[in-house]
């Protein structure tokens, strides 16, 4: 893989459908021409933890700011400050995945918002206990409620969660009170469930989330 994740992107960005040349006019920025919708610029970050501070340099070294911000690690963990920032910024922000979708479907990319997480947002926002909803990481929020303690919803997209899907969620986003299944598909299994009793944490569905969130 080539040092400058500019030039990754350069790489691979033509295979997808809509795209018609990309063309690097900085490190770790590209600009995008597509078939039907006006050019964009896409900047990409390497690092396994992404910060405010990385965005910064990032968005600050382009004019104009690029419209996404990509992530080259698929793993990578996305900080709450740095979506804060990006969305304050109106500059979209996400995996590989997000960019492909988002090229697909957004004649301003600047616009794409990750579905699965909007849809998980909006669940927790709309419950009646809660007053206010933080973003801690791309897989966790922070909800300060009206009665009783903020608490951290973490989210997990397993099928269903067994007791190694629970313990990774928990070496990979504690420290958190809920896990929350993020899809109708799938369940949770008795281990699982069995595993966050042992943990200290809380595990529930989407069905299940506002019973949680209005016990004090």
């Amino acid at each position: 893989m080539a040092k400058d994740p500019s030039r990754w992107l350069v790489g691979v960005l033509p295979q997808h459908r809509e795209v018609t040349n990309v063309n690097q006019i900085g490190k770790g920025v590209v600009v995008v021409d597509r078939k039907d919708a006006p050019e964009a610029l896409v900047g990409i970050i390497a690092n396994d933890s992404i910060w405010e501070l990385d965005c910064e340099a990032l968005a600050s070294s382009s004019k104009p700011q690029p419209d996404f911000i990509v992530s080259m690690k698929n793993t990578a963990r996305w900080q709450g400050e740095a979506i804060d920032y990006l969305e304050s910024k109106q500059i979209a922000w996400g995996k590989m995945y997000d960019l492909y979708r988002g090229l697909n479907y957004e004649k301003d990319l600047s616009a794409y918002r990750n579905p699965s997480l909007c849809f998980a947002r909006r669940l927790l926002e709309q419950h009646q206990n809660v007053c206010a909803v933080e973003w801690v990481s791309d897989l966790a929020f922070r909800l300060l409620r009206l009665r009783g303690d903020a608490i951290i919803v973490a989210l997990s997209d397993a099928y269903e969660l067994t007791a190694d899907a629970v313990r990774v969620a928990y070496h990979d986003l504690a420290p958190f009170d809920v896990l929350m299944k993020n899809t109708p598909y799938g369940s949770i299994s008795s281990k699982g469930a069995a595993a966050a009793k042992e943990l200290g944490v809380e595990i529930c569905d989407q069905s299940s989330i506002y019973q949680v969130l209005a016990t004090p």
